[in-house]
């Protein structure tokens, strides 16, 4: 998969203020929006590049400015042959419309005008087509708008006639389109109006399938292993959620099962376990082991931050010998709390300092408690004083202060 070569068009309406007296706001597809692109950029799933020529989000925008800036991007675009795969998303509201066509809801759709302030799927579909990426892959979630009164004909029917006229034919090294739905015969695509701060469930569960990957060992997730665990956090949705989402729809124009996805979360071989055992207890001798048994290792740029953060976790720590600084040494272990070796260290360091009071305390309590360890019956400092040894004639001798006393018996007793 060269994230070099994909193109990604995001294209969502959450608010619909003309559409005729009847709040048809969707505010989860603003979560849509939001998770998808970051997903999209994430180099642990895709790492599409974040920038316009790979990545264009369309968002609560008018019929005819969405349509223009997707044949600007796609049928228009300048340089569309270097581009190999184009991934299209949609999410809001679907209209069923006459001569069974489907039409995409914007933000100034007009129900009763639906056909000339929506966007065409027909027009639309003809503009990606004409990108011409050997794989097209479009998602739509959305479904249709009006109430089921409204809803008149085969649901199947006015999605499959909204396609672009069938391909045939095609082999598996050819050109093909793989159509995701959130909706199939007779259904609503659902979302939960009560909680904003997540998305639609279709997308909430294209999401989890991407994040839960396939089986380990395998690099990529094709978009027919996509399916299948969409159709699983599907089922997972309908228990916890809402029993009436519908399951999602493929629909498939060309040998397109095989088309990659995505990056596999769950992909795992002996450069990964290496890496983390890595991370886990990172060492120079470990970390010039991993770069010599992998000379071109993917995790390249983490492993010239790992050997920068390890040099100056030593620097760090000799600074710590040298100014015997509590405070550094407190911002050390902090710091470097990811690398076992140079935070033990700062710890020791805080331990051992730590320690050394209370030595000195004992120490200093123990002699105190020797010197009057052989005092017994006495009732004045003088007498203290002559038992101790000091040069004092007896008519020099006065009495002491017997709190004086006290204290120094008290602080021997407590040692």
């Amino acid at each position: 998969m060269d994230v070099q070569k994909t193109k990604v068009i995001l294209v969502g309406n959450s608010t619909f203020l003309q559409w005729g007296g009847e709040n048809k706001a969707i505010p989860n597809v603003e979560q849509n929006m939001e998770l998808l692109k970051n997903i999209f950029v994430d180099p642990n799933f895709f790492g599409i590049p974040n920038d316009p020529q790979h990545l264009v989000v369309i968002k609560n925008e008018a019929s005819q400015d969405i349509l223009l800036k997707v044949k600007h991007e796609t049928k228009s675009f300048v340089g569309k042959d270097n581009y190999d795969r184009l991934i299209f998303y949609y999410s809001g509201h679907g209209i069923p419309g006459e001569d069974a066509k489907l039409f995409l809801a914007s933000s100034d759709t007009i129900r009763s005008d639906y056909e000339i302030t929506s966007v065409s799927t027909n027009r639309l579909f003809s503009y990606l087509k004409a990108f011409c990426a050997k794989e097209l892959i479009i998602i739509l979630d959305c479904c249709y708008a009006a109430q089921s009164v409204e809803n008149q004909g085969d649901a199947d029917s006015l999605i499959s006639k909204s396609l672009p006229e069938k391909i045939t034919d095609l082999q598996v090294n050819e050109n093909g389109i793989y159509f995701l739905f959130a909706a199939g015969r007779d259904n609503v695509a659902k979302f939960n109006p009560l909680d904003s701060s997540k998305p639609t469930y279709f997308t909430e569960a294209l999401l989890n399938a991407i994040d839960n990957g396939t089986i380990p060992g395998n690099d990529f997730v094709t978009m027919g292993e996509v399916y299948v665990q969409l159709c699983r956090e599907i089922a997972e949705l309908k228990k916890t959620s809402d029993a009436d989402i519908p399951d999602p729809r493929p629909v498939l124009q060309g040998n397109v099962n095989d088309f990659i996805f995505c990056k596999n979360r769950r992909f795992k071989n002996q450069e990964d376990t290496d890496w983390a055992d890595l991370c886990q207890e990172p060492n120079r001798v470990k970390w010039g082991a991993f770069k010599k048994k992998y000379p071109n290792t993917r995790f390249g740029d983490e492993l010239d931050e790992l050997i920068s953060k390890m040099i100056k976790g030593e620097a760090a720590i000799n600074t710590l010998l040298e100014k015997k600084d509590i405070d550094l040494a407190i911002s050390i272990k902090k710091e470097f709390r990811d690398i076992p070796y140079i935070r033990n260290q700062a710890d020791s360091f805080i331990n051992d300092l730590a320690a050394k009071p209370i030595q000195q305390t004992i120490a200093m309590a123990s002699a105190t408690f020797n010197d009057t360890s052989l005092i017994k019956d006495v009732s004045n400092a003088s007498l203290v004083d002559s038992a101790a040894g000091a040069s004092v004639t007896e008519s020099e001798s006065k009495p002491g202060d017997s709190s004086s006393f006290n204290t120094k018996f008290s602080s021997a007793a407590r040692a």
